[in-house]
């Protein structure tokens, strides 16, 4: 495990696993949600554009918050 071989703390470990499984299921309700907007409206409109840009900017704020509690919990392990 990554907590014991590289000498993290407990919840550490727990963190930085918890922010890699969110960041790798983020993809899955975005894919849902362009889903039914592709089948509710077919044709362009606005709110359906609006909905899957919503969609997908909660991946990347899901990404970018897993990459900064990965950076900072290897930071505390190699400088801790």
């Amino acid at each position: 495990m990554l907590v014991e071989m590289d000498g993290f703390e407990t919840n550490l470990g727990v963190i930085v696993v918890a922010a890699t499984n969110r960041a790798l299921s983020g993809p899955l309700p975005n894919t849902a949600v362009e889903a039914v907007v592709d089948l509710a409206s077919p044709e362009y409109h606005r709110l359906a554009k609006r909905a899957k840009d919503v969609a997908a900017g909660a991946v990347l704020i899901a990404g970018v918050l897993s990459v900064f509690v990965g950076a900072t919990v290897w930071w505390r392990a190699l400088m801790g």
